[in-house]
């Protein structure tokens, strides 16, 4: 008979502490996965500037002014809010150009507490078709 007393189930404790956990960890998702979801729509931006390219394969005349009206454009139709959108760095060589959207994100979770998020964005205009992870350093 003691063992039957044993296996009632939860205690309201345990409830409690189950319902507090989840209830943290559905926190840190409602306030980080935001930022992932503003990412993903960036890097679609990027992968757009694929359609810049010339017929014969190549991105001659495209100005950096041109690069930023495609990205501003872009993030404008799809609703990206996100004042990082604007911090592109542009950077020209012989034969090609590499656009750098590199940012942070910082979040509040909860009193002087925050989540750090960081990206790294690289559009490489001589493979447009691996968009959009910089090579390993």
């Amino acid at each position: 008979m003691k063992s039957l007393n044993n296996q009632r189930g939860v205690s309201s404790l345990g409830w409690l502490a189950i319902l507090m956990s989840s209830g943290f960890f559905l926190m840190c998702g409602f306030k980080i996965i935001p930022l992932y979801a503003d990412n993903v729509y960036m890097k679609n931006g990027l992968k757009s500037l694929k359609e810049l390219e010339n017929p014969e394969g190549g991105f001659d005349g495209v100005s950096n002014g041109i690069i930023k009206s495609q990205l501003k454009n872009f993030n404008t139709v799809n609703n990206v809010r996100n004042s990082e959108a604007n911090n592109i760095k542009i950077e020209r060589f012989k034969n090609k150009f590499l656009v750098n959207l590199n940012y942070e994100r910082r979040v509040p979770l909860f009193y002087n507490i925050e989540v750090v998020v960081t990206f790294k964005n690289q559009f490489d205009s001589s493979r447009p078709h691996d968009c959009c992870t910089p090579p390993s350093e």
